[in-house]
């Protein structure tokens, strides 16, 4: 299975995991995706585009609602140029 049809069927079911009004025990491997996720989410640059930053913004969102607990890992607007 391609990556991107994977994340693109997990991605939704990891969302409303999150959004469940139970709080359900984050699992080790919950712990683990969202690690990774976070680590690999892109960085802001001053030379972004409109278009690119308003799908680094979009993608934080995700991560944030799937991933609340990890919203640490969000990088910071530093305005790397």
């Amino acid at each position: 299975m391609p990556m991107r049809s994977l994340i693109g069927s997990a991605l939704p079911a990891l969302i409303l995991t999150a959004c469940s009004p139970i709080a359900m025990p984050v699992t080790a491997t919950e712990n683990a995706i969202c690690r990774v996720w976070g680590m690999s989410l892109p960085t802001r640059s001053r030379s972004d585009t409109p278009q690119t930053q308003a799908e680094i913004g979009e993608a934080y969102a995700v991560f944030a609602a799937a991933c609340p607990n990890h919203s640490h890992l969000i990088p910071l607007n530093t305005d790397k140029g």
